[in-house]
């Protein structure tokens, strides 16, 4: 489809061509019965969209047919055999044809059929092969009687107008095949009934991949549980530091594989929860059944894929409630774990106290034979200058006599001295730790 053309004067949002074009992103083809419609879905391999829009042009141009417009997510053109179309999706690429005369007639296998198809080179993994056949009332009876009657289900849509039947089982060519008997709808209508059958069976099938990944992450989470039961009846007896590290270790390998699994997938069980609500929108139409021998295709499918659904909801709360009780677990440990050193460096500190007490003490008996040392020194000291004094006829005392009288003097000068010098070094370095500027 054309670009989007800007109102003038104005300036066009980023993203209006995108938004504006949305509405016509699923178009579908009138057509007329009877007819034959293949459909094919291959989810995204490794190479480029570029790469990939580089092929179905270069198809295109091989039939004499133009390209797709540039950013076209779908486009179709004619073939010899009849009208091919293909589609870009996020995640996969439909390839659909639309046949007639000949080609259309249901008793021709589709793998026959396709043998003798132009096909496009594969754009990634195949999914979903669909097998629809137009056929008008009187041929109807004869096109279902060749699905398999044992799983066959059955649907009146289109007020009456038109009837859908389909065993959804694979044929031989692994195609899965539609009868769909017209009873007046227009070609229009044809082509949008069209369009609807082959989302179901898309979506449908998309919608189930979620179930792989459901069951291979079912043994890792019960793998996970039991370890985490065990690690907790571990945690209730174990008291010491290496025990808790031990524990906490264990804690984080398991905690990292359950996130792994939650990155892993998010996205597919996203995906699952997103397709499933459009595949029961699109059955909301299929839900009257045709005979009281045969369910509706509704009531089929819903039954059918409601237990894979619910596995990969289940597991996928599972996993973000085993995420929450890991988070848990770890918390309660780390607060254990926060216990025991905090009961360690009490002790450590305590020890610490034990210690600075004694070095007090210590410290304090070291003063104390300080100032005797040094006063014994000093006393010396001044018996030289006594006897100076004595000499020159200056001491009217002994010499002995007055070094006596010095000596309390000089005990309590240098206890004095002693303490200023104690007292200048704590308030310069207080028991805290931190020194004054």
């Amino acid at each position: 489809m054309a670009k989007v053309a800007s109102t003038p004067p104005f300036e066009p949002h980023p993203a209006r061509d995108s938004v504006l074009l949305e509405a016509h992103s699923r178009p579908f083809f009138p057509f007329s019965a009877p007819a034959r419609l293949i459909g094919l879905a291959f989810l995204r391999g490794s190479e480029s969209a570029e790469v990939l829009r580089e092929r179905l042009d270069n198809f295109a141009r091989s039939h004499g047919r133009s390209p797709a417009p540039e950013g076209a997510k779908h486009h179709r053109h004619e073939l010899p055999q009849g009208l091919f179309r293909w589609e870009e999706h996020t995640e996969f690429t439909t390839f659909v044809f639309l046949l007639a005369g000949e080609h259309a007639r249901f008793e021709s296998p589709a793998a026959d059929i396709m043998r003798n198809l132009p096909l496009p080179e594969q754009p990634g993994p195949h999914l979903v092969s669909i097998d629809i056949a137009f056929v008008e009332d009187p041929e109807g009876d004869a096109a279902i009687h060749r699905l398999r009657q044992s799983i066959l289900s059955h649907s009146i849509v289109e007020d009456g107008m038109a009837e859908i039947a389909s065993d959804f089982a694979p044929d031989e060519g692994g195609f899965v095949r539609f009868v769909v008997i017209n009873r007046g709808m227009t070609d229009r209508r044809l082509g949008a009934l069209a369009r609807d059958i082959t989302e179901v069976e898309f979506y449908r099938t998309m919608a189930l991949l979620g179930l792989p990944e459901a069951q291979r992450i079912g043994p890792v989470i019960r793998e996970v549980e039991q370890g985490l039961a065990k690690l907790t009846a571990e945690l209730v007896h174990r008291q010491r530091l290496d025990e808790g590290d031990a524990l906490l270790a264990r804690l984080t390998m398991m905690t990292a594989k359950v996130e792994s699994e939650i990155a892993r997938t998010t996205f597919r069980f996203g995906a699952t929860r997103a397709y499933a609500a459009i595949l029961n929108e699109r059955l909301e139409g299929m839900g009257d059944p045709a005979s009281v021998t045969a369910p509706a295709i509704s009531s089929f499918l819903q039954r059918r894929n409601a237990p894979a659904f619910r596995t990969c909801e289940r597991m996928e709360a599972n996993l973000a409630s085993l995420a929450a009780r890991l988070t848990r677990a770890s918390g309660l440990l780390r607060t254990r774990i926060d216990v025991e050193l905090a009961k360690q460096n009490n002790g450590l500190l305590g020890a610490m106290n034990e210690r600075t007490q004694l070095q007090l003490r210590l410290q304090q008996t070291v003063e104390g034979l300080s100032i005797a040392a040094i006063s014994y020194y000093v006393v010396g000291l001044v018996s030289f200058l006594l006897k100076g004094l004595k000499d020159r006829g200056l001491l009217p005392v002994s010499t002995d006599v007055a070094t006596a009288l010095s000596v309390p003097a000089v005990v309590l000068a240098m206890a004095f001295v002693i303490r200023r010098i104690r007292l200048k070094h704590l308030r310069n370095n207080p028991p805290d730790g931190t020194p004054r500027l």
